[in-house]
């Protein structure tokens, strides 16, 4: 990145932030400890180079800050990796839904949910990324993954995103849309974060993937049950969380934010991706 560019960015960030209780500006200096909203005064500490926005989150957030910061979500990711394997690698399959965002340079993008950042790689490294998660350990794997590229991260939760209206290009969301707390209101805080024509790019396993597990189909949703808690260790309150939520009509809550998105099947069947574009 030229020097001007690196300045542009920085001026960026610094004029980004908006205060999650009072809907306040923000200032956001990267040389700053704490940050501090002008109109309320609320401290945003800045802790291993995380902007702390939610020191505490509930419900289905709360279960997956607790699976991801804790013993499980290692062994767990051995699954995914073997699921991607199978459809050509991790970077192919991933790129079925990176494709979706806008080419060129220095564009500005959102991730929520963002995680360890295992695809950050892929995308242009003039980009300037604001990464949004409920996990600590997520987001510190993120931060050594990505220790070369203008990245801010945030812990925080997606219905309530701590930036300024109309301030990225596009905004990205892979792999936890279908368990945020309020999926239709995360989607509309991507959608206002993001500048009018901008492309908005939301990605999850189906739903309902657990169907497909062959127990259930003969009546023994237990044996299944087993297999995604003990043998995949998803653990028991995320399979819960999964099993709950087996009916989320995520193209109804898409329309009804996006009623022009383009939504679709991808991972042969097990996920979907949907792309939108920001109207006005």
């Amino acid at each position: 990145m030229s020097m001007l560019a690196r300045e542009a960015a920085v001026a960026w960030r610094e004029d980004l932030w908006r205060c999650v209780a009072c809907g306040g500006n923000v200032h956001g200096s990267g040389e700053a400890d704490v940050w501090a909203c002008a109109a309320c005064g609320r401290a945003y500490p800045i802790r291993d180079g995380v902007v702390v926005v939610r020191e505490e989150t509930t419900a289905n957030n709360e279960v997956a800050r607790s699976f991801y910061d804790g013993p499980l979500w290692p062994k767990f990711r051995f699954w995914e990796w073997f699921t991607f394997i199978n459809m050509g690698g991790e970077r192919r399959a991933r790129g079925r839904v990176l494709r979706h965002l806008p080419a060129g340079e220095g564009l500005r993008l959102l991730d929520v949910a963002i995680g360890d950042g295992v695809y950050l790689d892929w995308l242009p490294a003039s980009w300037s990324v604001v990464g949004v998660d409920v996990s600590r350990v997520q987001l510190a794997a993120c931060r050594r993954r990505a220790s070369q590229r203008d990245l801010t991260l945030v812990l925080g939760e997606a219905e309530d995103l701590p930036v300024r209206d109309a301030r990225f290009d596009a905004a990205l969301s892979i792999g936890g849309f279908n368990y945020f707390n309020d999926p239709e209101r995360a989607l509309r805080e991507m959608v206002r974060a993001v500048r009018p024509g901008g492309t908005v790019v939301v990605s999850d396993e189906v739903p309902d993937l657990t169907d497909w597990l062959p127990f259930r189909k003969v009546g023994l949703p237990g044996v299944d049950r087993w297999i995604v808690s003990r043998l995949m260790h998803l653990g028991d309150d995320f399979t819960d969380l999964v099993e709950r939520y087996r009916s989320l009509d995520v193209e109804s809550i898409a329309r009804r934010v996006l009623p022009d998105c383009h939504f679709e099947r991808i991972w042969r069947g097990l996920g979907y991706v949907f792309v939108g574009r920001v109207p006005g």
